[in-house]
């Protein structure tokens, strides 16, 4: 009888492995002066393997948990750019997850732009500013979100700064919804931060942002403010969508030196789309138009995708930025060019299991 328990019980969990293999070349110009030629390691999506599970607890409810580590496919190196969670779910109240996660940014917003889509990496907006590319996690983060009532889903998440007497310090909440009918998609997250940098156990690490002489600093932000809203529409294989966010650092201060720097508030405006050519190829492409606070920045980029298999495929994209002459440019995950532009050049292949 007990032996029958124990086969009943593992019938009714369930846990997959799975993660994404990216590699490929990448050509810059004027970084530091001189061209660049590399080997690159996740110029769509970051290298990872993981673990999720759940076990059926009955009622319709279910305990959850995920785990995640990313790595350079290049160097070997181990990196902490994945979530971690455990959590209860039910399919009539929604999810409860406790651990290291996306924000509601990641989860409502993101996936209207051309990063937190078919795009990837490299077409983050400059210096990532609105964390559609979630370059940042949160630590310590409890997050609840709805089950799906007629196309409208949402939730929230409160990130604590774990931090003895500073409850305050180095801490996050956000709140977002989407929202989906047919071929029209929409969704809108905001995002708080207080201290992020500040503390080594709070919330969110150092951001970057531009310094002087086109520069990229990391810095410590008293507090943060992120706005973002974005809908897409498909018309047969096109979809074409458009999104825009706001971002605000005040109370900035160099994370080297500790010295204080000037506030720094960012607006995106992007519009995208993406065409699906055959069932096996795919064309994507994007224009960005960031304005800061004196300084501004235009990027375009496309993408072509051809599918290998059902999980391999290969790609090609090119990205253009400019930035006005008092500011960096600054592909993500690129280095910073010595000039107002910057071009990058890519080819890879991916694997997904």
């Amino acid at each position: 009888m007990g032996q029958a328990g124990a086969i009943d019980a593992h019938a009714q969990s369930s846990v997959t492995l799975y993660g994404e293999l990216d590699s490929g070349l990448a050509w810059l110009n004027n970084v530091g002066g001189s061209n660049q030629s590399m080997a690159t390691s996740g110029l769509i999506d970051g290298n990872f393997w993981g673990l999720e599970g759940s076990e059926d607890l009955g009622g319709g409810n279910k305990a959850v948990f995920r785990f995640e580590r990313g790595f350079s496919i290049t160097s070997g190196e181990s990196l902490n750019d994945h979530p971690t969670y455990l959590g209860l779910s039910s399919e009539s109240l929604g999810t409860v997850t406790l651990g290291y996660q996306y924000d509601p940014i990641h989860d409502y917003f993101a996936p209207l732009t051309m990063t937190g889509g078919a795009g990837g990496t490299a077409f983050a907006h400059p210096f990532d500013n609105d964390n559609a590319n979630n370059s940042y996690l949160a630590r310590n983060a409890i997050k609840y979100e709805s089950p799906s009532l007629w196309g409208l889903t949402f939730g929230g998440m409160y990130a604590f700064s774990n931090a003895a007497g500073q409850f305050a310090q180095n801490r996050a909440y956000g709140l977002g919804a989407s929202y989906q009918n047919g071929p029209f998609n929409a969704g809108a997250a905001w995002l708080h931060a207080n201290g992020a940098g500040s503390t080594s156990g709070g919330a969110y690490g150092l951001v970057s942002l531009p310094g002087a002489d086109r520069s990229v600093l990391d810095a410590t932000v008293g507090t943060r403010n992120t706005y973002g809203v974005g809908a897409s529409y498909a018309i047969g294989d096109l979809v074409l969508g458009g999104a825009w966010s706001r971002s605000t650092f005040s109370g900035v201060a160099e994370a080297e030196t500790g010295s204080e720097l000037p506030s720094v508030g960012f607006s995106n405006y992007e519009v995208n789309a993406v065409y699906q050519l055959a069932p096996t190829l795919s064309l994507a492409g994007s224009y960005t138009y960031t304005k800061g606070s004196g300084q501004h920045w235009h990027q375009g980029g496309i993408q072509t995708v051809y599918l290998l298999s059902k999980r391999t495929d290969a790609y090609v994209e090119a990205i253009y930025q400019h930035a006005s002459s008092d500011a960096p440019a600054v592909i993500n995950s690129a280095d910073p060019s010595s000039g107002s532009n910057q071009v990058l050049v890519g080819a890879g292949i991916r694997h997904r299991f």
